[in-house]
């Protein structure tokens, strides 16, 4: 039974070193050409990235050269614009202020005028006079609102 064994172990040795013996035979032709194949392949997408970052750099060149000032050249209209902008905003701002004032006063005036229950403004005639205490109106000031031609007056000092 030994020599069984060691005919075994002898196997698996000559079947190991074959397998490694395997691993070191290359057929160097064949890995040559993979290898230029490989080499052809990154060589090709470097040209191509390289041409693409060309094409960027001569188009960031036109743009800089032809359409730089072109921007330039209509920045002054947009500034003016944005003033434009400004002046609304701030005509709108002014206009709220006052509607909101506007409100306000009727809101108080609307409160005076409705403290009478409607029982006792229906009833009136008929009903014996209280006490002369009535209550006192509120003072009434004129809301200071916006005036439209004071809206869009052109400032000199802003050009």
């Amino acid at each position: 039974m030994q020599s069984n064994k060691d005919n075994r172990k002898d196997d698996l040795l000559n079947e190991l070193a074959s397998d490694y013996a395997n691993y070191l035979v290359v057929d160097s032709n064949d890995e040559w050409s993979k290898l230029q194949s490989v080499i052809q392949n990154l060589s090709s997408n470097v040209e191509e990235f390289s041409s693409l970052l060309e094409s960027i750099n001569v188009d960031t060149s036109l743009c800089v050269d032809s359409l730089l000032p072109h921007i330039v050249a209509h920045f002054n209209q947009v500034k003016k614009t944005f003033r434009q902008i400004d002046k609304l905003e701030s005509a709108v701002k002014k206009v709220e202020k006052s509607v909101s004032s506007m409100e306000t006063e009727l809101n108080t005036a609307e409160t005076y005028l409705e403290s009478e229950s409607v029982f006792k403004t229906v009833f009136k005639p008929f009903l014996k006079p209280s006490n002369p205490t009535s209550p006192v109106p509120p003072v009434y000031k004129p809301v200071d609102i916006f005036k439209t031609e004071t809206l869009w007056v052109e400032d000199s000092s802003a050009d």
